[in-house]
């Protein structure tokens, strides 16, 4: 074909070459379908409402027990219980609060609540960091899985860490609760989600994905909500006033302020991020495996990528300091709130091994782009201690697909609720049961008080009487703080040459090559008949 004149070869305008197009079309078929599998996966690893009702229940049982030793107490959940990250038959984390002034100490309640819970195993811990009871129910016909609880005293800080982390999966929860309930079930499989034998955390996990949405992302999936300051008090009333009152936001020392007001933010901000829960997972697993700097950086969603020297957390083996190998900080996530706790402090040499393998490992899967159940399936194959002494696990197959497609407005397909009606927090989060991520949050429910917002006194709007300018200024500076803390610092990190040099390994995949390689596998293991045998491994 004749060129125009003029116009080299060179200088002609770019098109796709047909293999581009095709891959980039792969990957959007990949992604979507993984996305659908994984709704219908974590949708089913949900706790029942049954469930949910016979702990409500407990809760209120033990509570009545522990007032009769402290009448002005009051017995709280906190933790996954709370916060939206908890699955199906996991344990209950509760904590006693004593509002009075004359109270027992935390370890002799512990040692007193021992004595009269004989009708569950109870095992004490008076002396631990957070001094709690351990107990435990027997299986019975409303609970066959029997209940598992842990009871902590004056934990205030606790419960303030599940007011942020339940703030935050309220802000998009198909695709965060998604995230961390699949990342939960992952971690235990691949065992991997250990502190007492080297490894991470549930909550560690939950910190990783926060970090990784709001600072690595850009653009970021969730704001900063400790970056997001309260508005000017000029139109709030006397400043001194604001000032003693904001003193409440202090607990043991540590600052615990963060924006609670989530129907406010959801009216005023949404991310324009557009990527699938299946995209943010790839990367999720890819920014683990080789990019975050584990020999020199701290994740703290409070203040993005943080240098371990700035910490005193250096991995200092010369210090007796550091003799321990569960204290040589070879893995740093900052605590939110107790600045001055390193969440992964737990984790050996071995242990972050490990981690930094299965985040590998989970990249190369996905990368590979085999089909969703195919990919569910190996990433949450069970892994075996030892495999000369160990049986081989049975093949883990996901539950079925039965997620319609979007668009498909099939109604015999349509009844009950879909899976990301399940997903989000209460069913009153979705709009007639819509499944798009791009939707807006509703009209936040009643929560429950201790899980309330608590401080929209400093951060709701004028009242509709006040002045235009007053509303003026409140709109400008939270939109301010909205910029603030939707800036995604590590951006330039991700795009540049950086990145961590010191992992066992490498994913030799480029960021083009994960997301639209073409190469595909079968597991031949998996069948068709397999899929009637779905196990689920909540337990």
């Amino acid at each position: 074909m004749a060129q125009p004149a003029g116009q080299t070869p060179q200088s002609l305008p770019y098109a796709p070459v047909p293999n581009q197009r095709r891959h980039a079309s792969r990957h959007r078929l990949f992604a979507n379908e993984l996305s659908q599998a994984l709704f219908e996966f974590v949708g089913q690893l949900l706790p029942t409402a049954q469930e949910l009702v016979v702990k409500e229940d407990v809760r209120k049982l033990l509570e009545r027990l522990i007032r009769t030793i402290e009448p002005e107490s009051r017995l709280l959940s906190f933790g996954s219980t709370a916060n939206g990250f908890n699955l199906r038959n996991s344990d209950m984390d509760l904590c006693c609060l004593i509002d009075s002034d004359e109270r027992l100490s935390a370890s002799d309640l512990v040692v007193m609540l021992g004595d009269l819970l004989e009708k569950f195993h109870v095992k004490p811990l008076p002396h631990a960091r957070i001094p709690i009871v351990k107990l435990s129910l027997d299986p019975s016909p409303g609970f066959p899985s029997g209940i598992a609880c842990d009871i902590g005293f004056e934990n205030r800080l606790a419960l303030e860490n599940t007011r942020l982390l339940m703030c935050y999966a309220m802000i998009d929860p198909h695709r965060v609760r998604t995230i961390v309930l699949f990342l939960k079930v992952w971690s235990k499989r691949r065992k991997i989600n250990s502190p007492y034998h080297g490894t991470l955390s549930s909550y560690g996990y939950v910190l990783l994905v926060i970090y990784f949405l709001v600072h690595v992302k850009n653009p970021p999936v969730l704001p900063n909500l400790q970056q997001i300051p309260p508005p000017s008090p000029s139109f709030k009333g006397e400043f001194s006033s604001l000032q003693n009152d904001m003193e409440d936001t202090h607990i043991d020392g540590y600052n615990t302020w963060f924006f609670d007001d989530i129907e406010l933010l959801c009216q005023r901000w949404r991310s324009s991020s557009t990527e699938t829960v299946a995209e943010l997972l790839i990367d999720f697993f890819r920014y683990y495996s080789r990019d975050f700097a584990y020999s020199t950086g701290v994740a703290s969603i409070r203040a993005g990528l943080l240098k371990k020297e700035s910490k005193g957390w250096q991995n200092d083996l010369s210090s007796s300091k550091f003799n321990d190998s569960r204290e040589r900080n070879r893995f740093c996530i900052e605590d939110p709130f107790e600045t001055d706790f390193n969440v992964a402090r737990c984790v050996t040499r071995e242990g972050l091994y490990q981690i930094r393998g299965e985040f590998m490992r989970a990249s190369r899967i996905l990368a590979m782009r085999p089909r969703a159940l195919v990919a569910l399936s190996q990433l949450c194959e069970e892994k075996v201690e030892d495999p000369h002494t160990a049986m081989p696990p049975p093949i883990f197959v996901p539950p079925p697909l039965s997620v319609p497609p979007h668009g498909n407005n099939n109604p015999a397909r349509s009844r009950g609720p879909s899976p990301s009606e399940r997903l989000s927090l209460r069913p009153e989060f979705l709009n007639n049961g819509r499944d798009s991520l791009r939707e807006p949050c509703a009209a936040v429910p009643a929560l429950p008080k201790h899980m309330a917002p608590k401080r929209s006194q400093w951060t709701s709007p004028p009242s509709p009487e006040a002045p235009a300018s007053q509303h003026a200024v409140f709109e400008n500076q939270l939109g301010e703080a909205l910029v603030l803390a939707t800036s995604s610092i590590l951006a330039p990190e991700r795009n540049g040459p950086g990145g961590s040099s010191d992992s066992p390994g490498n994913v030799n995949n480029s960021d083009e090559e994960s997301r639209s390689g073409i190469v595909e596998t079968v597991n031949p293991q998996v069948q068709s008949a397999d899929l009637n045998q779905v196990h689920l491994f909540a337990r």
